[in-house]
């Protein structure tokens, strides 16, 4: 691994889906999960937020958030305005100085101790989690780039 490592960021990408116990303040409980994952982040070693954002769409709705600060203050783009129950998100999150599986552990440890039981994919856009690869920003086809934590 090159000597200026930590100045690479680590980038997580990840997909879910589930559902919401009815009377739920979906907005609340979305950018405290967000909130929590930036928290997590800088507890485990991180320097510099780049971005953690989330889209979460339940019908015709759409909550938009991110935090960019070490405090994880959270800003909502756009709100749901109506109960949500079914939902879909995309959340993304680049930060330095921590290891992508360590950031892929803390976004679904939070989003499941935000929402429970969610069907998520987590996916590594730069890089790879191959075992015999030392290139921190590896873009080799054949490498792996998905991160199942299940």
């Amino acid at each position: 691994m090159t000597s200026d490592a930590e100045l690479i960021p680590s980038a997580i990408a990840a997909t879910g889906t589930g559902s919401l116990p009815d009377h739920t303040d979906a907005n609340t409980l979305f950018s405290d999960m967000i909130r929590n994952i930036a928290l997590d982040c800088v507890k485990a070693g991180s320097w510099m937020i780049g971005h953690i954002k989330a889209n979460i769409r339940s019908g015709d709705e759409l909550l938009s958030i991110s935090s960019t600060t070490d405090d994880g203050k959270a800003r909502r783009r756009c709100e749901f305005s109506k109960d949500v129950k079914d939902y879909s998100m995309t959340v993304n999150v680049i930060v330095y100085g921590v290891e992508r599986h360590k950031v892929a552990g803390i976004l679904v440890s939070n989003v499941r101790r935000s929402l429970g039981d969610v069907d998520m994919t987590v996916h590594s856009e730069v890089g790879c989690e191959d075992p015999e690869c030392s290139d921190p920003a590896c873009q080799d086809k054949d490498h792996r780039r998905v991160i199942s934590i299940k």
